[in-house]
């Protein structure tokens, strides 16, 4: 983990976050604790024994060390209270404290989002759009050169030819395609993202998992599937999320270098089963 990836957010234990943090520093923090005992007033013995054992800092040390950490508000707010978690004396005051941080994570999640996704489409044409795999996969099909034809995209989709015209014409009438003449398509807006709040969300995952599972009947080296079930525990589910999330960020970050040869499909689930 390094000082790009760190983030306090990912955390559910401010001692653990200290410890990769110290980790990502220069020489792997050596120093790092006695100058953090200056700056919140104290012998850098008590602070290895916080950071390595069972004592805890006072909210008052936290709060300098908020500053010395270079904290935002947001962060500062959430590593108070990861402090204020870890020195709750009882399971009433911990759960108060773990409510405050999940309001704070959920709305730090939902700015992220709203910040990597601005482009989406009106309502109405969600209820089309989301209805069926196909229409998203031809859509982003013409983005390759060498699907840029109803019969191309057909053959390639397997679907029929009346079909992929119906999906064209919709496409085009909503800005997501261009008829460029001569049975030519392009794509037009691209980079569509659906939140979770919309009601259409639910088809659309449903949509590509029923293909996802319709694909393991033909899969190929090039591809990958993978399930798993274990046990964890609640303060490290929030960890394993944002390993995931981190995943898809880097996705998204090497298709936007990567140049559009192939379709591709993938699905990422973390949940607790029902």
């Amino acid at each position: 983990m390094n000082m790009v990836t760190l983030s306090i957010f990912d955390f559910r234990d401010y001692k653990l976050y200290l410890k990769a943090w110290l980790r990502a520093r220069a020489k792997r923090g050596h120093g790092e604790k006695s100058r953090i005992a200056e700056v919140i007033h104290c012998h850098s013995g008590y602070v290895s024994q916080v950071i390595e054992g069972s004592a805890h800092f006072s909210m008052e040390q936290a709060a300098l060390l908020n500053q010395y950490l270079s904290h935002n508000t947001n962060e500062s707010r959430f590593f108070l209270l990861l402090v204020q978690l870890a020195r709750a004396g009882n399971n009433t005051l911990r759960e108060h404290f773990e409510v405050e941080l999940k309001e704070i994570l959920d709305r730090h999640n939902l700015l992220r989002n709203r910040q990597n996704f601005k482009k989406t489409i009106p309502q109405e044409h969600q209820a089309i759009y989301y209805s069926a795999w196909y229409y998203t996969a031809i859509h982003t099909l013409l983005s390759i050169p060498e699907f840029q034809s109803r019969e191309q995209i057909a053959k390639r989709l397997r679907l029929k030819l009346g079909k992929v015209t119906d999906v064209l014409e919709f496409l085009v009438s909503i800005g997501l395609a261009t008829d460029q003449g001569g049975g030519r398509f392009t794509p037009g807006l691209t980079g569509i993202h659906i939140g979770d709040n919309s009601p259409f969300a639910t088809k659309h995952h449903s949509n590509w998992r029923i293909k996802a599972i319709e694909s393991l009947d033909q899969i190929d080296s090039t591809e990958l599937h993978f399930s798993s079930v274990g046990s964890v525990s609640e303060k490290d589910l929030p960890r394993l999320r944002a390993i995931l999330v981190k995943a898809i960020e880097e996705i998204r970050a090497t298709l936007k270098e990567s140049g559009d040869e192939t379709l591709f499909c993938y699905n990422l689930d973390l949940f607790r089963p029902r």
